[in-house]
């Protein structure tokens, strides 16, 4: 695939804005733990899809990161709940749970990338919200990316910062079962360098929708995603049932 230098620094300026920051809030108002997610537009209702292990399914208190205002600290949003997406085989009568989850959020919440270090705020743009039919099949010759959140840093009980990544560059492999599989043009960083980017969108270079991001392996130096397409018997489902 070839493309300019141009087109290329426009996608990975573009992925910046597709992945929402989400916080695990405690009763005391203490981050408890961090992940990433992806709006959908579906069907006129917007969702909010991440990792089933990122919002587990007794876990509670998650909220969206809106934007930061400077006097009054960061705005949240708090989904009501979250459905874990699952599998039913007839030919093996049993459930199994994918690593996908989704809530149903306000159709016009508006959320916000922003740059900021300790001199202020230097980039703040609205999070790209995908629609239902910009969901696309991997394909060889196509490029991949995702940005997510890494090495947060807690601050005592309830401050926080963390950096936006853009991991462009990554070739598709395979897919097994539910998941799809792309080699980093990197090496690995660890799992710790990752922590917080799981639930981010996996995008082509057409800036199409391809999976959700779930984890990776050092040996083999992969990362990998639940398949975008699962989550659509799921979302006609919410969409027929939750008013």
């Amino acid at each position: 695939m070839q493309i300019t230098s141009n087109q290329s620094s426009e996608w990975r300026h573009w992925l910046l804005t597709t992945s929402i920051p989400l916080v695990q809030i405690g009763d005391a108002s203490q981050a408890i733990a961090f992940g990433s997610g992806t709006m959908i537009d579906h069907e006129g209702r917007r969702f909010l899809l991440t990792a089933g292990h990122v919002a587990k399914l007794d876990s509670t208190g998650w909220a969206i990161v809106v934007q930061q205002h400077p006097d009054k600290g960061l705005e949240y949003y708090k989904p009501r709940a979250f459905v874990h997406v699952g599998e039913f085989s007839r030919l093996n009568p049993s459930l199994r749970l994918l690593d996908l989850c989704v809530a149903q959020i306000a159709p016009d919440l508006q959320t916000w990338y922003e740059d900021r270090n300790p001199r202020g705020l230097f980039d703040k743009r609205p999070h790209h919200v995908f629609d239902s039919g910009e969901f696309a099949i991997p394909e060889p010759k196509q490029i991949y990316g995702f940005s997510g959140r890494v090495l947060t840093e807690r601050h005592g009980t309830a401050v926080f910062a963390s950096e936006m990544t853009v991991f462009p560059g990554l070739a598709y492999q395979r897919t097994e079962v539910d998941e799809h599989h792309f080699g980093l043009p990197v090496l690995h960083a660890g799992h710790d360098a990752f922590q917080g980017s799981s639930g981010s969108p996996m995008c082509d270079f057409s800036r199409r929708l391809v999976g959700v991001v779930t984890g990776g392996d050092m040996a083999t130096n992969t990362v990998r995603g639940v398949a975008i397409e699962r989550v659509l018997p799921a979302l006609h489902f919410l969409h027929a049932q939750v008013p």
